[in-house]
């Protein structure tokens, strides 16, 4: 019986090709939009969950209510993660996770991996599984180390590291430690990234700090108990902060701090481990904010969804010319269930060829989509059980959504009415013109989001930062230990180069380079009852030149005064405008700060504020030291050349010959600002593409209903021909109807655009007006490619000889 549907409906098919092949094109683009879109958000949700003990994980940040509003922090010092595990009722295990530097050795090969210093609950707290060595406490003794097995594989190659000794790179300074485990390497879904695990206590600065709750610079996660609840250890960390005086509310109060709920104006609080993926303000690595991933959900169903108003519309005016058909069907005794089954297989067909081809394109299109989301998406992830259903059930669903209801009107005409020819048209025009009305209201909304997004984008790259980006090279430092002598060297060799303007070094990058890297460290003090913020940014001499930052007053580093080159708190610095501004003077060049609980400074100059960081942060105060304790992380290299790529070149053999080990790659520095917006040009792409995708779908939809109304109307266009109608006035006749269609969608879209973006743009700090001219200039764009396409069919139907339409009458 079933088989009898499907040879009917496949006759069916072949026999109205260009119904067919509209519907299966349009279906197969919206199914291969909702198969990446949906495995990039599958893939995003899924980061983390892998961890055994994920319901139990949670990462403790700081929550200060300043006058300014909710502040959080997600760094904590050495004794945190100790004194939380051993004082806190419901917290069982307890690590922190900081960066110990680059670099280990195994006889005399030396290998580039990342290390990460943590306690030893770090191993039973997440699932990281050891597959060789010591798998109960990897770190069990100081002198222990673990590896990946990607770092076994680059150190030791075929041979059983197990035991070997090696020498490890940690804080600047080579420590002899003895491989215990070797760890599966990290899943590309976890926010926790290793090559080399060390023991905390190896950080250069750990026994000077391990009980200094001020020094705070690196992240703690706790494993509470499965039987205590987050509050209740949220509780027991309010009492540790009172414990250990970490927060002296009368100094709060004066600093404008507020309590909450509880009282509190200082607490520490608990994050979901699975959380942090999509937490901005204290998660880390490449998070994603949750709206950005139901964005693309959105799209994906607003594609689908005009996908199959497209299906309901053509299959609704098709049903018309299969009225006689099914006349016939329910004369032969045909029921209701039986035309609606037969109908429907047809849809259900059409869904499933559209499915397959939709799969077979998206496997090519994964490669330049994981580059477009920086993303390792696998279609092999649709192969699993649960997804499989989620599919079949969905396609079911679709045909269901698209078929159901024209399949349903039709087994629903009576027999007399449709062998007498009395079944209108017209039945179905309130519903075909809506369902084009809501199609290229989709289409308009994702136009205007187009056009918004990419000025937006547009605004932040276009926008001074403060200083030149153009023709500065920046180079990562390998052995951050030698870097001041590395600058002088550098300065000497390129002294007679006279391409090379300037040459200076900071400890964080300018932008982000290849190196992925953009570090930032900041104080608080008080300076006579004043509270003062600044950003920290430790600097070589010829730094403000180098970046092109004229200066307001004063001087800045020069090699002429030694107080320049400072210790950890004493020194001249250099300060920008908004820095000087919170000292409540006039004039802050010369003010000598000597409170004993801050930094010992001198202001020596002043500078105009700039942007350390992207557009999307607010511009900070900023402080420029010469601090001999802090290392230079990046050479910075003006030159001046109208060949960029030989120049690069030439800077990067010379410095080649200073740290011949060093395989970082330079970059110009306008080339690292412009990844800070990778987001919002990867936005903007999904944008434009989403909109010609929905246009194109919408105009496909069009196109067909365009053509069937033709087909419909083609006696009456001949009648109006005979009587003297030109080609204008009859593709203007035709034509109105369907402009007016887009013209109310647009009308329509306009203000519903408006308000979300508006609301998204509220986002940024520093943001564009949405300008009227934007909502024309799209209206017109979409009713130029609905005229257009209305105009093949209507054109043609004008074209036509007359004779031939009305030789039946």
């Amino acid at each position: 019986m079933f088989g009898t549907y499907f040879k009917t409906a496949w006759r069916n098919l072949t026999k109205n090709r260009l119904n067919a092949f509209i519907n299966t094109a349009g279906l197969s683009v919206a199914f291969i939009c909702c198969i990446l879109l949906s495995l990039t958000v599958y893939y995003e949700f899924s980061y983390d969950k892998f961890h055994k003990n994920a319901p139990q994980l949670y990462k403790v940040y700081a929550l200060s209510h300043t006058a300014t509003g909710d502040e959080k922090n997600g760094t904590m010092s050495y004794p945190a993660a100790p004194s939380m595990k051993a004082n806190v009722p419901g917290i069982i295990k307890s690590t922190g996770v900081i960066y110990g530097g680059t670099g280990i050795m195994y006889k005399e090969k030396e290998v580039d991996k990342n290390i990460l210093l943590v306690d030893n609950d770090f191993f039973s707290m997440f699932t990281f599984p050891v597959i060789n060595g010591n798998a109960n406490a990897p770190l069990a003794g100081i002198g222990d180390v673990a590896i990946s097995q990607t770092a076994a594989r680059a150190v030791f190659g075929n041979e059983n590291p197990v035991g070997k000794l090696v020498r490890v790179k940690i804080s600047g300074e080579w420590k002899e430690l003895a491989v215990s485990s070797v760890l599966a390497d990290f899943p590309d879904n976890s926010t926790l990234r290793y090559d080399i695990l060390a023991r905390m206590e190896l950080s250069g600065d750990y026994a000077s700090n391990k009980n200094n709750w001020n020094n705070q610079n690196h992240p703690v996660y706790v494993q509470i108990n499965p039987n205590t609840t987050q509050q209740q250890v949220e509780n027991g960390l309010r009492n540790m902060v009172k414990q250990f005086h970490l927060a002296d509310e009368k100094d709060l109060t004066k600093r404008g701090f507020r309590k909450d709920e509880n009282g509190d104006m200082f607490a520490f609080k608990l994050a979901p481990f699975t959380s942090l993926h999509f937490d901005q303000e204290i998660g880390s690595g490449g998070t994603v904010s949750k709206p950005y991933l139901y964005t693309l959900v959105l799209i994906a169903i607003l594609v689908l969804v005009i996908a199959c108003f497209n299906f309901i519309n053509l299959n609704v005016a098709r049903a018309f010319t299969r009225a006689r058909e099914v006349g016939v069907r329910k004369t032969i005794g045909a029921g209701k269930k039986q035309i609606f089954l037969q109908l429907w297989v047809e849809s259900f067909m059409l869904c499933l060829i559209a499915l397959v081809i939709a799969l077979a394109v998206s496997y090519p299109l994964l490669t330049p989509f994981n580059a477009l989301f920086v993303e390792k998406l696998k279609l092999t992830t649709l192969i699993q059980p649960a997804v499989i259903v989620s599919v079949m059930a969905g396609v079911v669903l679709v045909s269901f959504l698209a078929g159901g209801y024209p399949a349903w009107m039709v087994s629903r005409f009576k027999t007399v009415e449709v062998l007498k020819g009395k079944v209108s048209v017209n039945r179905s025009v309130y519903l075909r013109n809506s369902l084009i009305t809501f199609q290229f209201v989709m289409a308009s909304l994702l136009i205007c989001g187009t056009f918004i997004i990419y000025r937006q984008f547009d605004h932040l790259r276009a926008a001074p930062l403060g200083f030149e980006q153009e023709n500065i090279i920046s180079i990562p430092i390998k052995n951050k230990e030698n870097s001041s002598a590395y600058i002088r060297q550098l300065r000497a060799s390129l002294a007679s180069n006279p391409e090379v303007v300037s040459i200076s070094g900071s400890s964080g990058n300018i932008g982000i380079g290849l190196d992925h890297s953009q570090s930032t460290m900041a104080m608080g003090f008080d300076y006579e009852g004043r509270q003062i913020f600044t950003n920290l940014l430790t600097v070589d001499y010829d730094f403000v030149k180098t970046l092109g930052v004229k200066l307001i007053s004063g001087r800045e580093f020069t090699p002429e005064f030694t107080s320049d080159t400072s210790t950890a708190t004493d020194g001249n610095v250099v300060v920008t405008e908004s820095m000087a501004k919170q000292f409540g003077k006039s004039d802050a060049l010369g003010i000598t700060m000597t409170d004993t609980s801050g930094p010992h400074w001198t202001i020596v100059g002043i500078i105009p504020d700039f942007h350390l960081f992207s557009m999307n942060e607010k511009m900070m105060p900023l402080t420029l030291t010469m601090n001999k304790h802090n290392q230079i992380g990046y050479m910075l290299v003006k030159v001046k050349t109208g060949n960029p790529a030989r120049t690069m070149e030439t800077i990067r053999a010379t410095y080649k010959t200073i740290e011949p080990d060093n395989t970082l790659t330079p970059s110009y520095v306008n080339e690292n600002t412009e990844r800070w917006y990778e987001k919002e040009q990867r936005l903007s792409k999904i944008f434009f593409t989403s909109a010609a995708i929905a246009v194109l779908l919408s105009c496909l939809g069009l196109f067909a209903i365009v053509t069937l109304v033709m087909q419909q109307r083609r006696k009456e266009i001949g009648v109006r021909k005979v009587l003297g109608a030109s080609i204008a006035q009859i593709t203007s006749l035709l034509s109105k109807e369907f402009l007016f269609l887009v013209l109310l969608a647009f009308a329509i879209a306009t203000p519903i655009a408006w308000y979300f973006l508006n609301q998204w743009l509220q986002n940024f700090p520093y943001r564009i007006n949405i300008s009227w001219w934007i909502f024309p200039v799209a209206c017109i764009v979409v009713l130029l490619i609905a005229f257009i396409t209305i105009s093949v069919q209507t054109i043609r139907a004008s074209l036509a000889n007359p004779v031939k339409s009305l030789r039946t009458e």
